[in-house]
């Protein structure tokens, strides 16, 4: 069997970091303070393990991740659920059922912002002579997450308060998006690209690399092309050099063609290869599930296995460890807790059957939010192998699957991506126990303490943030040329195309369905401002009469307070600033709250699930 990674993330997320002023939230983020903290370079890596432990945080509350709630909020998937699950099907209807529906995702955002200035800021305070290579590896990683989190950041917010010092300023209000912190997050992601170096961290070790560094960089730049500077179809687009704020590792300003030399990099240098088959990307090919996976067997009778964590292709993700419980400061978030939620929806139907027994085996129970939407499934070709490597149709597999008497926006289509994966020897009968395939596998190997919560702990599968087949894609399309693409449609088996502006986001759709990365590529391609009739808004506004079943009968989707088209319109895809951070701040030229949201729009607020 593949390495499993289990305990790849270092424990150090206690040790004190700066804190940022209290206009950002609402309690300190930490105990230590850059008066007295780091004390030395063994410290400054005790803060890089901290850095990347944010993302664990994120990991604590799905429906507040980046890679969740934009998933959620594409035509992708449908919030889902249960019929009392208000947050999900909030965040699926572009509106907000509480003030506090993010405040953890803001507080987590500047707790990653704060902890890579930290590092930035106290790198140089320490002889590094003989250890060159050391530091700028360990800047480049910090550069890395703060462009990053910013990036993250802007998606979800738009204008937000922003700093590049050591600590954040007193006020710290709000700047331009476009003006302001795109800017900066490109020049991040440069300087992350020239300090980092091609093999300086094992590959799959959780750290961010060069050749992450250059997608992130390409992703970042063709949201801010796209988006902001709505320059349509990026192959053909005469985009004008972006001038970059000046710090280590920025020379010149960034052109297209630059960031295309940087993909070209990743890709021809980064040491990342495509792996053989798509469904090996997936952990329902683990060793233990796929011999008894009829989807899979061809690959189990010819000893070929999931990729594991940390693959050849995978280039950034989140990574997890045994440690989950639902107590401490970050608890659950040690475990994938999206897979959790995008499991079969528990509970029963009319006659007392439930799903995640045997009879549902390698899928296993859960929230059963994050449903796919059945456009997706719907628009998608049957003679691309993907499409079910992707998407469980649940009552054609599993011939015992029902939809139970809670369910909501479910029409039997779910992610095979971040599910959760059973095996033979499951206990069935006890979820408690050895309930996801990673649990016999513990058991097995006697890997750490069973935490006697399987059906909810036990799961360790990296969410992938970025892998190799996203970068090719990128690629294809800011060059304007089909080869890199056409590369990912041969893994699949798939003939040649040639380049369309069409083809390139139908790839996108169907290569990275499932993945968090739909929502924000409607946008770019769709432009700040796009209204009603924009693709986002279009795109969105299909889920208007999908299929779905509510509580065991068939009936379709409407709006809960008005339309897909009218809120994406009204909010160009930004969610809700917490009012309690604009309540902290109460000077709107400080902080102020995002168009289309608040009292005063009626349709914004969703004060219960909808009722089909």
């Amino acid at each position: 069997m593949k390495k499993i990674y289990l305990m790849v993330i270092a424990a150090a997320f206690t040790f004190g970091l700066t804190s940022c002023e209290d206009f950002l939230d609402s309690e300190n983020y930490t105990e230590a303070n850059t008066g007295n903290y780091p004390a030395s370079p063994a410290d400054l890596n005790k803060e890089l393990s901290a850095l990347y432990g944010v993302m664990n945080q994120y990991s604590t509350d799905p429906l507040q991740s980046p890679w969740f709630v934009n998933y959620i909020m594409s035509d992708d998937a449908n919030g889902a659920g249960g019929t009392g699950d208000v947050e999900s099907h909030a965040i699926g209807h572009l509106t907000a059922n509480k003030e506090a529906l993010f405040d953890n995702a803001w507080h987590n955002t500047y707790v990653g912002i704060a902890r890579a200035s930290a590092i930035i800021y106290a790198v140089d305070a320490f002889d590094w002579t003989g250890q060159e290579k050391t530091r700028n590896q360990l800047l480049g990683e910090a550069y890395f997450m703060r462009g990053l989190f910013y990036l993250w950041g802007v998606q979800f917010w738009g204008d937000i308060p922003a700093y590049w010092a050591a600590a954040a300023p007193d006020p710290c209000p709000q700047v331009s998006a476009e003006d302001v912190i795109m800017p900066h997050i490109l020049a991040d992601f440069v300087s992350a690209a020239e300090l980092m170096s091609h093999g300086a961290t094992t590959q799959g070790d959780g750290h961010a690399t060069k050749g992450a560094a250059e997608g992130m960089l390409a992703r970042a730049y063709m949201f801010y092309e796209g988006f902001y500077k709505k320059a349509g179809e990026l192959a053909t687009a005469n985009l004008a050099d972006v001038e970059l704020p000046a710090q280590e590792g920025v020379t010149d300003p960034l052109s297209k063609q630059k960031v295309i030399d940087y993909l070209n990099d990743a890709i021809n240098n980064g040491g990342y290869k495509l792996v053989e088959d798509f469904r090996l990307l997936w952990q329902y090919t683990n060793e233990l599930t796929a011999p008894d996976y009829p989807f899979v067997k061809d690959l189990a009778d010819a000893g070929k296995f999931w990729a594991g964590n940390g693959n050849s292709e995978e280039m950034f993700q989140v990574q997890f460890m045994n440690a989950g419980s639902w107590n401490g400061n970050i608890g659950m978030g040690f475990t994938n807790m999206a897979s959790l939620y995008c499991g079969l929806r528990c509970d029963e139907d009319e006659n007392k059957n439930k799903n995640g027994d045997a009879g549902e085996m390698p899928f296993g129970q859960g929230w059963g939010q994050g449903t796919i939407n059945a456009n997706l499934w719907d628009d998608w070709s049957n003679a691309d192998p993907r499409k079910k490597a992707t998407i469980l149709d649940a009552p054609a597999e599993l011939p015992s699957f029902v939809f139970t008497t809670s369910c909501s926006e479910d029409a039997g289509y779910y992610n095979k991506k971040w599910m959760p994966i059973t095996c033979s020897g499951s206990s069935f009968d006890d979820f408690n126990k050895y309930y996801t395939w990673w649990g016999v596998y513990r058991n097995s190997k006697q890997i750490g303490a069973p935490n006697d919560n399987s059906f909810q702990g036990d799961h360790f599968c990296d969410i992938i943030l970025l892998r190799l087949a996203d970068v090719m894609l990128m690629h294809s399309e800011l060059t304007g040329t089909p080869d890199q693409m056409n590369k990912v449609r041969a893994r699949a088996g798939l003939p040649n195309i040639t380049y369309s502006w069409q083809n390139i986001k139908d790839e996108r759709r169907w290569e990275l369905a499932g993945e968090g990365l739909r929502f924000n590529d409607l946008r770019r391609w769709s432009g700040k401002g796009g209204g009603e009739t924009c693709e986002a808004a279009k795109a969105l506004e299909r889920q208007n009469g999908s299929r779905v079943n509510y509580t065991g009968r068939w009936t379709t989707m409407h709006h809960a307070t008005s339309s897909w088209a009218k809120r994406y319109a009204e909010t160009d895809g930004f969610i809700m600033i917490p009012p309690s951070q604009i309540t902290i701040t109460n000077d709107e030229n400080v902080l102020k709250q995002n168009a289309g949201w608040g009292a005063s729009v009626p349709d914004a607020n969703m004060s219960g699930t909808p009722v089909y």
